[in-house]
């Protein structure tokens, strides 16, 4: 909900797709089950996961990515609690295109998601 609250806060009105946790995503984007039709739920341009997310973690999703072929065109991005190195390192070896570590307030996310946005969607 605060990324859906800072995305409208900035001014961003770009499509948003929420699953309540890894499984979920990885049956989302292979077309799974509800959600094999893809005019009613499209393939995203941008991919931002969590590692702490239930079921299978950011890691996990990460490296079920990279054996998919027909995905490996989605930029995947980290948004995480953690800051520790070896964490990044590890999301940049799995396939994560960036990482970005939570801010503590509702604005800075604002500004994180206004210059991840940019940069993601310019590409």
């Amino acid at each position: 909900m605060l990324f859906e609250l800072a995305l409208r806060r900035g001014g961003m009105t770009y499509p948003l797709i929420v699953t309540r946790d890894g499984q979920e995503a990885v049956e989302y984007l292979s077309g799974k089950g509800g959600y094999s039709d893809r005019l009613l739920h499209p393939l995203p341009s941008l991919i931002v996961l969590d590692l702490k997310m239930p079921k299978m973690t950011g890691f996990d999703v990460l490296a079920w990515l990279g054996s998919q072929p027909g995905l490996q065109h989605i930029p995947a991005v980290i948004l995480s609690s953690s800051s520790y190195p070896h964490d990044m390192r590890q999301a940049t070896l799995l396939g994560a295109r960036d990482y970005y570590v939570k801010p503590h307030s509702l604005a800075e996310l604002v500004e994180l998601l206004q210059a991840a946005t940019t940069r993601w969607f310019t590409l």
